[in-house]
């Protein structure tokens, strides 16, 4: 074994001099799970070169980015990143894009880049077309790398924050320039007071000049020997970091990211600085109803207007640049869904028109054979959305209701036996489940998982409405237990606005075979008399000219998520609801609806104010009009499309129910077109109940927090004082001050003109707005004066504007009644209709107050970092290399698709080959612990195709130790599990005796979290080894790399076998299949012209370490029943280096699916031509051919 690589001597005497205590090593800073044995294994940190380990080591994956030459945006994207500062983004906006440099490239060069359908692959583009050295570009686009001096931001950190800081930076100064998504250096330079800017005397230090500091820097930034010496690629095995405290530089990164990039969003929020016209005066507008829809911002707009508009065309065709490039864009935001929800290859994504709505329907319609006749029973909660509740009674034979628990999660016990009794009455009957991830009322997240398992306990089909949720919360389609359909609202997405709404559907659900809505791009083929429907539903049903700006859009939006990190969004929710729920709850006269739980919610709150001295309340219309003039808040009233539970919440039973039905209800007798009525209403509307929802953003700083809760405390204690300034509409229920009965600053389109010198419209004047808190002033100096201007004389008696019938049903006070008491008249107010339901205090975790501003930001760990994408990728079984692109399978490329000493060599050189977590085999276990191991059986035909061929080869034999490859595609995970059976069978006969292990390579990529791998084999109690090496974060660093799957191909293999070689295993068990083999014997024909194809077993040239593949024989459907039929953790293939479209294998897998059905034994005649091309044991190329054709000598 190689000894790993020492640091320099000077480096070593340097660190000689420091202390132990202060000694940080090149290792991640998040300790590895609990029971990990390399955490206490100080035998094995030092022979990993780690030494002694304080703090913490981290053996987890961080994702890094690098300082290199590639610019911080690419083609077909904009990389919104957490570590990247407001101003490079606006930089980028204004900056001409990379593809100008590359404009002047032949066309001839991107032929190897173009997949079977057309689209290329943008993500990647700029790694293969890249021509100039490193430094030479990041020289000539150091300007994108550069901190400029951030737009002024009122709720920035406040003063104590600053002195902090400025005493933080006294020290060794940490600084990160961040110019690729997926990974970063973090580059330690000393700087000193001159550089910085930092007054020598005084010591004070203005962090506005750490721009200018930057900018004058110039190429000695990128060119000091310091920077050379800390940059990635000349760092050395085990090299111990730089004398820059770990816990200041965690610190001031953090601070930066996540500051930031929330900075950035509050600025570049387009209406953060729009102003109202109010009766008053003008107020800035603050918007806080993202839960009815997101706003826009400027930064994607702009990318839309100079980036996807100009080359917009139709996406029913692909032959000029227009539709290409839009088709392009369509495809690209559909994989950007997926990988944020972690979508497979058996599951749909489509777009689906006007949000969540259109979903449903279109699911409703999938789920429907043509004949249409199946009976359904369907289970929902409380809490849903008419969106998700409406369309499923249409369909539905029965409907059933699962109540809440005090905590506004649903009762799982409930859901049990409702289950139990819909299976005792309707037998086997289709039961779907329809729940809402999140209350859009209440803001209560539900617990997805546990209400699925149970669900799939009774075979019940899983359906989430994300519509809420999805802005702020991870999405895992393919969880532990898979979803079978979700679907969300892309408007409600920051950034999304005017986007189509998003339906992610199991393709085994899906019986329709004809569209939803039949039009352009649904069909196959027309003539006069008959028409063909596209077998993709995908395809099928998006009907029309798509949407391709709102789905860019909704991309885009969907980028800017997983760059401020979907855990930390999660985790700055929770606290924004903390702070909230702590004022509210403490604020006279406001009445919060729903369960009094903190945790596991967002800031969404429902809430009526009432009226002191009475048992009435404020009409919702009326608060959320008043936050809107005296504050500029924008709020929703209403039931905000949640009836059934809204009305449970306000205490509103069945009958009640129809009372206010009745009495809203308009008249049948009325002749509506005569009348020209447009809206419906009757004379009784403003007896409609309703509640008032605010709802808070995750980037509003805490002041602005604080802010917005002090305007709702004021109106929850001042409404009484404004009330008879207001008039309502008896037949609408809306509420407006008697001064502002026309809507005084309205935008309109008839003041458009098209002149030849462009478009005009009528200039608006805006006016200067004071900020909040002098607003809040303004509002109580209001308050005195509107409360002593009440005349009772002039305030008309709506009371009699009531029908009589209806009188007991009116719930909220009335401008005569504030004024009678004010006067002193003994009037009595009748007492209210309804009672808001009380939820029982349930015990909460107590979690501390986290005060000040940017302190309140969660840091996320390591875990959420990695956990933030749940789309779950893999180039299984390391045969990536044969799903890469036409011009990557050059000659040879297939042939030497194993591993070998000289790839374990050169992985080992690398620098973060000491990164593992190690999982040892518990000895003796207990029988009953051994029954809860979730091992499975294979069926018998499968088992018997495995067991022929490792007796037939020898693949295993006595004492070998085999490490099985696990990736966590389904391949592997069934091979695990084979292995395992035939080692309990070889154990009964006391014939082969052999170790089984797994290991697994986590290649870096931010799309890729095997992680949970790690837990699954603890449970299975073997011998498992999870290695980390940023493969990616390499391939982006090596220039002319024209294959990022090759490259991961080629590194996976070779740390496969250093590993094993490392931890002393001598046999790597791989998972490729027949259908595996027959595919790379196609592509070897028709790409490289030879006869090759992936070999049965081999030995290393070093002797070594053999490889086998025991699943030769076995078809890949069958792999793929077993693992759904026993509920393996498969994770799902969508590799981010050959997403775009179908690969040359998947062509190759299409043709010979196609021949299969002509030649229903067509595998089996290949698995005969193929033997003498499996039985090369050679890892040698030259010697390859030559045993190959021996063989075929030998067989014929």
């Amino acid at each position: 074994m190689n000894e790993p690589t020492s640091s320099s001597s000077t480096s070593n005497d340097r660190t000689k001099k420091k202390s132990e205590s202060s000694k940080c090593f090149y290792a991640f800073r998040t300790g590895l799970p609990d029971n990990s044995e390399i955490q206490g294994n100080h035998d094995l940190l030092t022979a990993y070169g780690l030494g002694p380990v304080e703090r913490a080591f981290n053996g987890t994956r961080r994702v890094k980015e690098k300082m290199s030459a590639f610019l911080p945006h690419v083609i077909g994207e904009l990389h919104l990143d957490a570590t990247k500062e407001a101003s490079s983004l606006r930089a980028l906006i204004e900056k001409p894009p990379i593809h100008k440099e590359i404009s002047n490239l032949s066309s001839s060069a991107m032929q190897g880049f173009k997949l079977s359908a057309g689209p290329v692959d943008e993500r990647y583009r700029h790694l293969f077309e890249r021509k100039q050295e490193v430094d030479v570009l990041a020289y000539s686009e150091k300007s994108n790398m550069i901190r400029i001096k951030p737009p002024y931001d009122p709720y920035g950190p406040n003063q104590k924050f600053l002195q902090k800081r400025r005493n933080d930076l006294l020290k060794p100064w940490s600084f990160r320039l961040s110019t690729d998504p997926v990974r970063s250096l973090t580059a330690h330079v000393l700087l000193s007071p001159s550089m910085t800017g930092m007054s020598e005397t005084s010591g004070s230090f203005q962090y506005t000049t750490v721009p200018h500091f930057l900018t004058n820097c110039g190429d000695s930034l990128l060119d000091s020997p310091l920077a050379k010496k800390k940059r990635m690629g000349s760092r050395k095995f085990a090299e111990n970091v730089p004398d820059v405290s770990t816990d200041d530089v965690e610190k001031s990164e953090n601070w930066n990211n996540s500051y930031e990039l929330l900075s950035w969003m509050r600025n570049d929020e387009i209406g953060s600085d729009a102003v109202m016209e109010g009766p008053f005066g003008p107020r800035k507008v603050v918007y806080c109803d993202y839960t009815a829809s997101a706003r826009s911002f400027s930064s994607i707009e702009k990318y839309i207007q100079s980036e996807v508009l100009p080359f917009y065309g139709n996406t029913h065709s692909s032959v000029t640049v227009t539709a290409e490039q839009t088709t392009l864009f369509m495809h690209e935001a559909k994989q950007e869904i997926r990988a944020m929800s972690g979508c497979g290859d058996q599951d749909s994504v489509i777009f689906t028109g006007s949000g969540s709505t259109c979903a449903v329907e279109l699911l409703v319609h999938l789920l429907q054979s043509e004949a249409g006749n199946e009976d359904v029973v369907v289970i929902h909660s409380i809490q849903e959305h008419h969106s998700n509740l409406l369309p499923w009674r249409k369909l539905a034979k029965e409907m059933r209701s699962v109540e809440e628990l005090e905590s506004g999660h649903v009762d799982l016990d409930n859901l049990k036996a409702v289950l139990k009794e819909v299976r005792e009455n309707h037998g086997d009957i289709k039961i779907i489940g329809a729940f809402c991830a999140c209350s859009n009322l209440t803001g209560v997240l539900i617990d997805v998982q546990s209400v699925t398992k149970i669900l799939k306990s009774c075979n019940a089909i899983s359906i989430w409405d994300y519509a809420s949720a999805a802005p702020y919360i991870p999405i895992t389609f393919n969880g532990e237990t898979p979803l079978d359909a979700l679907f969300f609202s892309g408007h409600k997405l920051p950034g999304g606005v005017s986007s189509p709404g998003v339906l992610i559907v199991k393709k085994y659900l899906i019986q329709a075979t004809k569209p939803k809505r039949i039009g352009g791009g649904t069909v196959f083929f027309v003539n006069d008399s008959d028409e063909w429907f596209l077998k993709e539903v995908e395809h099928r049903e998006e009907g029309g000219t798509a949407d391709a700006v709102g789905a860019v859009r909704l991309a885009m939006a969907v980028k800017m998520k997983r760059a401020v990190g979907e855990e930390t969004i999660k985790q700055l929710e929770e606290t924004i609801s903390r702070r909230v729920f702590k004022s509210f709850n403490k604020t006279n006269n406001l009445v919060l609806l729903g369960p009094s739980t903190v945790e596991g919610r967002l800031p969404v709150l429902s809430f009526l104010i009432r009226s002191p001295n009475s048992n009435l309340f404020f009409h919702h219309n009326y608060i959320s009009v008043l936050l809107n003039d005296l504050f500029g808040i924008q709020t929703r009233a209403g039931c905000m499309c949640a009836g059934p539970y809204a009305q449970k919440l306000l205490g509103i039973d069945e009958e009640l129910s129809r009372e206010f039905v009745n009495a809203i209800q308009e008249s049948p007798d009325l002749d509506r077109t005569h009348l020209r009525r447009q809206a419906e209403y009757s004379q009784q509307e403003f007896l409609r109940p309703g509640f008032t929802r605010i709802s808070f953003p995750y980037f509003f700083t805490m002041q602005q927090v604080d802010d917005i809760v002090s305007a709702v405390e004021f109106v929850a204690e001042h409404a009484s004082d404004f009330l008879h300034l207001y008039q309502v509409n008896t037949e609408t229920g809306e509420w407006h001050h008697q001064n502002q009965r026309v809507f005084h600053g309205r935008r309109w389109l008839g003041y458009i003109q098209f002149t030849p010198s462009g478009l005009k419209t009528k200039a608006k004047i805006v006016p200067d707005v004071t900020d909040m808190n002098t607003c809040l002033r303004l509002a109580q100096t209001l308050a005195l004066e509107a409360s002593q201007s009440i005349n009772l004389s002039k305030i008309p008696d709506g009371r009699v504007a009531v029908n009589e019938k209806f009188q007991r049903l009116r719930w909220f006070v009335l401008p005569i009644e504030i004024a009678e008491q004010r006067a002193g008249r003994n009037s009595q107010l009748q007492g209210t209709v309804f009672i808001p339901r009380k939820y029982s205090d349930v015990p909460v975790k107590q979690i501390p107050e986290i005060l000040g501003k940017l302190d309140e930001i969660p840091k996320p760990s390591e875990n959420d970092a990695k956990e933030e994408s749940t789309c779950q990728v893999i180039c299984d079984d390391v045969v990536c290399l044969l799903k890469c692109d036409d011009q990557s399978t050059k000659a040879g490329a297939t042939e030497n698709v194993g591993v070998d000493e000289s790839e374990a060599e050169d992985v080992k050189q690398m620098e973060d080959w000491n990164k593992r977590v190690i999982v040892k085999r518990i000895e003796n276990l207990r029988k009953e612990e051994e029954r809860k191991q979730e091992w499975q059986i294979p069926p018998l035909e499968m088992y018997k195709k495995v067991t022929d061929v490792i007796h037939q080869l020898k693949m295993i034999r006595n004492g070998d130790k085999v490490l099985v490859c696990l990736s966590g595609g389904k391949d592997s995970l069934s091979l695990l599990h084979i292995l395992r059976h035939y080692q309990q069978r070889c154990n009964k006969a006391r014939s082969t005796s052999f170790q089984l292990g797994a290991i697994t390579v986590d290649p870096g990529s931010a799309e890729f979290n095997p992680r949970p791998l790690i837990e699954y084999c603890r449970k299975l109690n073997i011998d498992y080894f999870y290695e980390e090496q940023d493969i990616i974060g390499a391939a982006m660093k090596t220039p002319g790399l024209r294959s990022i799957c090759a490259f991961c191909s080629r590194m996976k293999r070779g740390r496969l076998a250093a590993a094993a070689q490392f931890h002393g295993w001598n046999v790597l068990a791989m998972g490729q299949h027949l259908d595996d083999l027959a595919e790379s014997f196609f592509i070897a024909a028709f790409q490289n012209g030879n006869l090759s194809t992936m070999k049965a077993q081999y030995t290393t040239k070093d002797n070594q370490l053999r490889v086998i593949r025991p699943l030769i024989m076995v078809r890949e459907k069958a792999l793929r029943n077993f693992a759904e039929e026993k509920k393996l953790p498969v994770v799902a293939e969508n590799c981010p280096a050959c997403f775009n479209q179908a690969t040359e294998r998947h062509r190759i897998k299409q043709l010979l699916a196609q021949q299969e059905l002509i030649f229903p034994d067509l595998f089996n005649s290949l698995r005969s031509a193929l033997k003498p091309l499996l039985l090369v044991v050679s890892a040698h190329t030259s010697e390859m051919r030559t045993q190959a054709v021996q063989n075929i000598v030998n067989s014929s």
